[in-house]
């Protein structure tokens, strides 16, 4: 790009109107802002993130633009990339409101409301000190939201068509989920450099590729597959049917700080922990018993979900009793066949006092059904109903009624 190219996209940078930018690639699925606005500014040799920043005419100072973008900065950011709002909202945290978070600011957003509403594994009024004890200060605590640390998939890097498409992912920057829900496999530590480059922090000696993907066991795998279907569709299948994103969110959130219990404050309930944690084959992380999940170390939150993971599979499957009150949610909804009711009762009336009339009614039908099949009483009951007709319209409508009752008169 010549001085005379760089000078003239600078002044398009300048634009008061928010013009588009003379080069802005679409953002990729699942793409965070900044990352977008990384590879936007790649695409000219003299201008970096900031200076894109700078041309909106706008303060962004102490912006967290994956985090929550200001209304201003966000139509701007949207006119210079060709982009709509909606879509550029979406690649922020606050995108995910409400059903990630009720909000990006740490002030609304309530540690006991958001974990404590659903209980599964536990009876909900159970270690409620030990709660208390995890609980964060006000106004410091986010769901799901730690310090960030880039992770990407190495098998879905390895499959990308050029470098250029090299870009951060926002699910993937959030403990919520452990694995690639395509290849199945851990999400690694890296350092990326969007547009261009990326640097796995565990490679073979001597190497700069990545060490061999490692593969995570199947509860984290399907607990991450629908982590990543609330996200992108707002809601996930369980055992009940189908349940809004929030809910499920919230659930997980649950079950993630039920694991964490004390054993010695788990009363009954300790044996189907034990088990829980044995068969993820590891050790609850000491760190849990004074700490939220989102504080811990990476490795623990891994732990952590793990056993998550696993307990949720095991209550859908029934393996082991959960006593929360919404444990009903992950199980399948039980058959419940439909009372095919009883038979209608007139006992609450007075019965109908017996008539003669009764016996003429049953006398008739007697006739009628005789009549039907033998033709010497068909001759009897026309000659005694015929007495009652008068003219000859009358036989013959007199004849079309034993017609219509099924009685022949092929003997007339």
């Amino acid at each position: 790009m010549t001085r005379t190219n760089i000078s003239a996209a600078q002044g398009e940078f300048d634009d008061g109107e928010h013009r588009p930018w003379p080069l802005h690639p679409q953002p990729l699925p699942g793409e965070t802002v900044s990352s977008w606005l990384a590879r936007t500014s790649e695409l000219y040799s003299m201008i970096t993130r900031a200076d894109l920043l700078d041309s909106l005419g706008l303060d962004t100072t102490g912006v967290d633009l994956d985090r929550f973008i200001p209304e201003p900065v966000l139509t701007a950011l949207a006119g210079k990339g060709a982009c709509t709002v909606d879509r550029l909202r979406e690649m922020t945290l606050a995108g995910y409101t409400p059903w990630l978070l009720d909000s990006t600011d740490p002030t609304e957003c309530d540690f006991d409301t958001y974990v404590h509403q659903f209980s599964v594994l536990l009876p909900p009024g159970l270690a409620v000190p030990d709660r208390y004890r995890r609980r964060p200060p006000v106004g410091t605590w986010l769901p799901w939201v730690s310090a960030l640390t880039t992770r990407a998939c190495p098998l879905c890097i390895d499959a990308l068509d050029t470098d250029a498409d090299i870009v951060v992912t926002m699910a993937h920057q959030y403990p919520m989920l452990t694995s690639c829900t395509k290849h199945l496999c851990r999400l690694e530590f890296c350092t990326v450099i969007p547009g261009r480059l990326i640097f796995w922090e565990r490679t073979p000696a001597g190497s700069d590729d990545h060490a061999p993907p490692l593969p995570v066991p199947a509860a984290v795998a399907e607990i991450d597959r629908r982590s990543v279907a609330a996200l992108t569709n707002g809601s996930v299948e369980l055992g009940v049917g189908r349940v809004h994103a929030a809910v499920w969110f919230r659930l997980l959130r649950t079950v993630v700080d039920e694991v964490v219990t004390p054993l010695i404050h788990a009363g009954w309930w300790a044996r189907g922990l034990r088990a829980i944690w044995e068969s993820t084959g590891r050790s609850r992380p000491l760190q849990t018993s004074r700490v939220p999940f989102e504080n811990l170390s990476w490795d623990g939150q891994a732990a952590v979900l793990a056993a998550a993971a696993t307990a949720i599979i095991a209550v859908e499957n029934d393996q082991i009793f959960a006593g929360g009150a919404d444990a009903c949610l992950l199980q399948p909804r039980p058959y419940e066949p439909v009372d095919p009711g009883t038979a209608p009762t007139r006992s609450h009336f007075q019965a109908r006092a017996h008539s003669a009339w009764d016996d003429v009614v049953a006398a008739i039908d007697a006739a009628v059904a005789e009549a039907r099949v033998n033709s010497d009483a068909a001759r009897s009951l026309f000659g005694f109903a015929r007495t009652g007709c008068r003219t000859e319209d009358d036989v013959d409508e007199l004849a079309y009624a034993f017609l219509e009752l099924g009685i022949r008169l092929d003997w007339a």
